[in-house]
C-alpha cells in the first residue's frame, strides 16, 4: 500500500474524493461520536467548506493510499487575538489507523504551519478515551480546558420552559444578522463580557468587540451564508444592551443550530437575564424556523451557573470534552 500526502482545497476536489471524505466522516463519527446523529453527505461536505466561525480561515492536507482518500487534517487559523493558534482537526479512517498517517498529516502540514508564524497548535471538543484523545496525548498535546456538550431536542421539549417573562426593567430586542445602530455600541460591550467566563488553561482568547468589529463580522457571516440570530436584553432605564445569547444556522444543516455567545454585563447579572434571552431564543427560532430539530451548546465544564440556565429551558449533557494543546516545537512526530 502506497500512501501518498498532498494539499487539499475542499471546494476544488473532485467528487470522489469527497465521496472518500464522506466515508471517512461517517466511520469517523460512527468510532468518536457513536450516540450522535450520522452526518448526511450533505452535512458532512458543508461542515467541510463552511467550518464553525471560531475556527477562521482553514487549511487542509489529505492522505491517499493507492489513490483513495482515507485521511484528512484540517487547521483553523483564527485571527486577531489567536494569531499564534492552529486549530487541527485530525481523521483517518479506521480500516487505516495504526500506520502513522496522522502523524504524516501533520509533520507535512506543519511548514505551511510555519509559515503562517503558528506556534501553538490546539484541538477542540476531543473526547478522552477515543482515538483522537489518545492520538493527540501521545503527539504531547496536553489537556488545557474541560467543557460539556449540551443538546437541546426541539421536538421533545415542554415549550412552556420558554414562556419566561422579563424581569422589572428590562426587555428583549431580537434581530438576524445585523444589529440595530441604536443598540450597535452597548451590544458590543455586552459581547466583551464573555472575557468573564471561565477558561482555565485554554489559550483561546474571546473577541475585543467594537461597533466597527461587529460589523466586519456580520458582513463575514453573510458572504458564508450563515444565519447568525441575535436576542439581547435592553435595560429599559438607558436603553443600553446589557447582554446577549447568539445562535448560529448553517446552510448545509438547516435542521441545527448552534449556540454562540451568551454573555451579560457584570452590573446586570443575577436577574435571570441569561435564562430570559435563551428562552426567548427558543421561542423565536421555532416560530420562524419551525423545521428546528436540534440545538447543540458548549459551557466550561465548572460553569455550574450556565449549566444550570441551560437545563432550564430543556438542554440535556450529552459529553463532557477536553480541549488540548502543545507549542510546535514541542510536538512529538
Amino acid at each position: 500500500m502506497t500512501v501518498t500526502t498532498s494539499p487539499f482545497t475542499p471546494d476544488d476536489a473532485a467528487e470522489n474524493e469527497l465521496a472518500d471524505y464522506y466515508q471517512l466522516a461517517l466511520a469517523d463519527a460512527r468510532t468518536e461520536r457513536p450516540d450522535d446523529p450520522e452526518p448526511t453527505y450533505e452535512a458532512a461536505i458543508g461542515r467541510l467548506r463552511t467550518p464553525l466561525t471560531a475556527l477562521g480561515r482553514c487549511v487542509h492536507r489529505a492522505a491517499y493510499a493507492d489513490g483513495r482518500l482515507v485521511g484528512l487534517i484540517s487547521a483553523g487559523l483564527p485571527e486577531d487575538e489567536n494569531v499564534e493558534q492552529a486549530v487541527v482537526d485530525v481523521k483517518v479512517h479506521p480500516d487505516h489507523r495504526r500506520r502513522g498517517i496522522g502523524t504524516t498529516l501533520l509533520r507535512t502540514l506543519l511548514p505551511t504551519l510555519a509559515s503562517e508564524r503558528r506556534t501553538l497548535l490546539a484541538g477542540w471538543g476531543l473526547i478522552e478515551g477515543k482515538s483522537g484523545a489518545s492520538w493527540a496525548k501521545r503527539r504531547g498535546f496536553r489537556v488545557v480546558y474541560r467543557q460539556v456538550l449540551q443538546g437541546l431536542d426541539v421536538v421533545a421539549t415542554d415549550r412552556e420552559l420558554w414562556r419566561v417573562a422579563a424581569p422589572e426593567g428590562y426587555r428583549t430586542v431580537q434581530w438576524v444578522g445585523t444589529a440595530p445602530a441604536e443598540l450597535l455600541a452597548s451590544y458590543a460591550e455586552a459581547r466583551s463580557a464573555i472575557h468573564d467566563m471561565p477558561s482555565a488553561d485554554w489559550s483561546y482568547r474571546p473577541p475585543t468587540w467594537t461597533p466597527e468589529r461587529i460589523r466586519r463580522a456580520e458582513a463575514e457571516l453573510r458572504e458564508r451564508n450563515v444565519e447568525q440570530r441575535v436576542v439581547a436584553a435592553v435595560h429599559e432605564e438607558t436603553g443600553t444592551a446589557v447582554g446577549l445569547t447568539e445562535l448560529e444556522f448553517y446552510p448545509h444543516r438547516p435542521d441545527f443550530g448552534y449556540q454562540q455567545e451568551t454573555a451579560v454585563l457584570a452590573g446586570h447579572r443575577g436577574r435571570g437575564l441569561g435564562r430570559l434571552m435563551k428562552a426567548r431564543m427558543m421561542d423565536w427560532v421555532v416560530q420562524e424556523r419551525p423545521g428546528t430539530t436540534h440545538v447543540w451548546t458548549t459551557t466550561a465544564d465548572d460553569n455550574v451557573h450556565m449549566r444550570r440556565v441551560n437545563e432550564q429551558i430543556g438542554y440535556a449533557t450529552i459529553r463532557v470534552m477536553v480541549n488540548v494543546e502543545v507549542e510546535t516545537d514541542a510536538v512529538q512526530l
